[in-house]
């Protein structure tokens, strides 16, 4: 199982959007199963884009606030509720008449399109109480969702798990990064975006560090403009991954309904396109999903053209 996770020093640099996206790219190149992760407990942007009819959010039997606000002995019922919200009949899943029960019941819950599950941060339709969780410690959030991830690796038949994070570095995030294969810092082009992205970088590398953790951390700049793409030779030192121009189209249609990155014609959209052909590619041959096709240059190589 592999694993990303998005992250950001600011809002607003489009997180919720590149990993609905990256999801649905993963999902139909790598013909597998996806998990989102909405790890965002103020803003909830994946769980509100994903579930915004109420009656899907409230039947829902497991939520992310709902395992942080549990005892250590109260979460085992709890995870296995949310093996049974996620059972599909999945051909490399073990056989067993209660996978075969589960699967004929119906389409999961979590599925907002195949293959592409989604995990809520809360199943409260109106703003949960989440101000005792923004303060957890950072070991023990590590540890917490540590256990969750463990658990995702081998009970759920998910093949990439996409971490969606607040904006800043809060306990969960940081705790995501850890667990991470690849951290990508979305930034975009305003001196505040830069700035924070690079203490994002510090910060990261140094937990990592001291946890001896081996995940790799990449610049992933959006909305761009053709200037930026201009300075692209100034970025060959660092970890950068290929920058996403800027789409006002993409831009009035996430604001008139944001449920449209769920809709097949978001697909055709100059945004979507980018990151399918440029960026998934370039992370494909870094997570190691694939080789790459041409030349022998370093990683991040979109500046070659």
């Amino acid at each position: 199982m592999r694993t990303i996770t998005l992250c950001s020093g600011k809002g607003g640099v489009g997180k919720t959007l590149l990993a609905t996206s990256l999801g649905r790219i993963i999902q139909r190149q790598e013909k597998c199963n996806v998990l989102l992760v909405d790890l965002d407990l103020s803003v909830r942007g994946l769980t509100l884009l994903a579930f915004q009819n109420k009656y899907e959010l409230d039947r829902l039997p497991f939520s992310l606030t709902d395992y942080f606000y549990l005892e250590d002995e109260d979460q085992p019922a709890l995870l296995h509720d949310l093996h049974k919200g996620l059972a599909q009949n999945n051909s490399n899943a073990e056989e067993s008449q209660e996978t075969t029960a589960q699967a004929t019941a119906g389409p999961s819950p979590y599925e907002r399109l195949d293959g592409l599950f989604i995990l809520p941060s809360s199943t409260e339709s109106e703003r949960p109480d989440w101000t005792p969780l923004h303060h957890l410690e950072l070991n023990e959030t590590i540890d917490k969702l540590g256990k969750l991830y463990e658990f995702a690796t081998s009970s759920l038949h998910v093949d990439y798990v996409i971490f969606d994070t607040q904006a800043g570095l809060g306990s969960l995030s940081l705790a995501a990064t850890t667990l991470s294969d690849m951290n990508l810092i979305v930034l975009e082009e305003d001196d505040i975006s830069w700035r924070t992205a690079l203490n994002a970088l510090m910060e990261i590398s140094a937990l990592n560090k001291r946890l001896q953790q081996k995940s790799h951390s990449y610049f992933l700049a959006n909305k761009v403009s053709s200037s930026m793409l201009d300075t692209a030779d100034k970025l060959k030192a660092f970890s950068f991954l290929p920058p996403i121009p800027f789409d006002a189209w993409v831009q009035k249609l996430f604001a008139h309904a944001t449920t449209a990155v769920l809709e097949k014609d978001f697909e055709q959209s100059d945004f979507f396109k980018q990151v399918e052909s440029r960026v998934w590619q370039e992370l494909a041959v870094i997570l190691g999903a694939r080789q790459r096709t041409t030349g022998n240059g370093p990683r991040s190589s979109w500046w070659r053209g």
